[in-house]
């Protein structure tokens, strides 16, 4: 090529990079901004970001496609800035930085130096790029099968314990990590953020307005956290034993049993951390305290277990254990009478799983102990009169609702059903998977619902499935 004519090129391109957002580098993009300006093919593509369909503009070059930087990186949040050097990009939570050129594959992320399949190019002032390293690079995942993308890759591991707070967020526990990791999920795949490190916080009990949970450290201190900001704050300075922690209606309370054997049923003042006494029989092994909305009664569970006989002498040999009325009952205490004794509720030899008041009786999950017989879901009237709530499937897990309740089973073909409940017996379907669901979590007033698959946190949102892990 004679002087003059390269000349003309080189001005030609200078031109068309000046142009617009790529108004650096011109020398070095000069090949590939006038390649991508002789053989361009622009287009579009429709891609779910953050679970909201969005047209991004595209362009093909040299048999790749590329996308849009600016647009890309507007959709994930990212700012990005144009230097002498190419341009730098910073994803919205500040915890990735990106160094592109045009021109040339080699980029960096976090420091670290990486190839593009493809250089970015400039097309009438804008600059274009692999979409799939650009998407990784800022933080954020990709799946092109589906066609969705999110600001943020979702966490990886194995997850449990879910609860809801009044803001709308889920809360899980990572039980596979080295120490106890919990995290907050908003409804965007990706959106999420470490809530709390603390070891002896998974499993909180959450309160009624979902404001707050409550659990003990590993010196039976009560402990409350914050469900919004994570902060955590002891509660009173007791240290006795405490287990099934469960918040009264108001949030002012907090009942749970108490003592080495489970022997006790106590309640804790939330403002003051004052401890008062519920019952004190003396009765050892209870567990699965429930406390009526109006506060006028509590029903838990007791494990009796067999009765050890002797003869006269107390002889070694003589020595046997009746089990004949071993076994898990119910009982209910009268809050409203004074030195009143628990009733029980129950007689029968079946588990009796996921106690719950609801509309001034109690409900709950019958077990056969041997394993012959189907789960049937059992409702004990406030006049002592019990019936079976009949279902489509065989009920595995219970939990209350400010309508009712919600129930998970395992239906004939299967699959997974999630029922919504109410005090009546009425049963509406919710959702159905033919996954295997471990663990099912609801907020107070039943409008949001989220499930565990093989450790994988699902959202359910208008009967579809949203997976906030992987």
């Amino acid at each position: 090529m004679k002087k003059s004519k390269w000349f003309s090129a080189a001005v030609a391109t200078a031109l068309l990079v000046t142009g617009g957002a790529g108004s650096i580098l011109a020398a070095e993009s000069t090949v590939s901004a006038a390649a991508v300006n002789n053989a361009v093919k622009t287009g579009s593509a429709t891609w779910n970001i953050n679970g909201t369909p969005v047209v991004l503009s595209t362009i093909d070059s040299s048999g790749y496609k590329l996308y849009s930087l600016s647009q890309v990186a507007g959709e994930l949040g990212a700012k990005v800035v144009a230097g002498a050097n190419g341009y730098e990009l910073n994803d919205s939570k500040g915890l990735h930085n990106v160094q592109i050129r045009t021109g040339q594959t080699g980029y960096t992320v976090d420091g670290e130096s990486l190839q593009f399949t493809a250089a970015p190019v400039i097309h009438n002032g804008k600059v274009y790029v692999e979409l799939t390293k650009l998407v990784t690079a800022l933080g954020g995942e990709l799946d092109s099968t589906a066609a969705t993308i999110a600001s943020f890759a979702r966490p990886e591991g194995q997850f449990d314990t879910l609860s809801w707070n009044a803001g709308g967020s889920l809360i899980a526990s990572k039980s596979d990590a080295e120490t106890a990791l919990l995290y907050k999920f908003s409804a965007a795949p990706g959106n999420y953020e470490l809530f709390s490190s603390d070891d002896s916080a998974a499993g909180f009990a959450v309160s009624t307005d979902q404001q707050w949970g409550a659990f003990t450290d590993e010196n039976a201190q009560l402990q409350l956290i914050n469900l919004n900001s994570g902060a955590i704050k002891a509660l009173g300075s007791d240290t006795s034993v405490k287990t099934d922690l469960v918040w009264s209606a108001d949030g002012k309370s907090i009942y749970f049993i108490q003592g080495d054997k489970q022997e006790k049923v106590a309640k804790v003042n939330v403002e003051t951390g004052a401890i008062s006494s519920v019952l004190a029989d003396k009765v050892e092994n209870k567990s699965e305290l429930r406390v009526a909305a109006d506060e006028k009664s509590v029903v838990y569970i007791v494990n009796v277990t067999g009765v050890a006989k002797n003869d006269a002498d107390s002889t070694e040999d003589s020595l046997t254990v009746d089990f004949s009325g071993a076994g898990e009952q119910l009982y209910k205490l009268d809050l409203t009478v004074k030195d009143a004794k628990a009733a029980a509720l129950t007689t029968s030899a079946d588990n009796k799983l996921y106690p719950e008041v609801v509309g001034g009786g109690v409900v709950y999950l019958s077990a056969d102990p041997e394993g012959n017989a189907a789960n049937v879901l059992k409702s004990i009237a406030a006049d002592g009169k019990a019936s079976d709530i009949t279902l489509s499937a065989e009920a595995n897990w219970v939990a209350p609702v400010s309508s009712g309740l919600i129930v998970s089973g395992l239906a004939a073909d299967g699959s997974t059903v999630i029922y919504s409940v109410t005090a009546d017996g009425g049963a509406t379907e919710l959702y159905r998977t033919s996954e295997d669901v471990s663990e099912v979590a609801v907020n107070h007033d039943g409008s949001k619902l989220a499930i565990v698959i093989d450790g994988k946190v699902f959202l359910i949102q208008n009967g579809q499935a949203v997976q906030l892990t992987k």
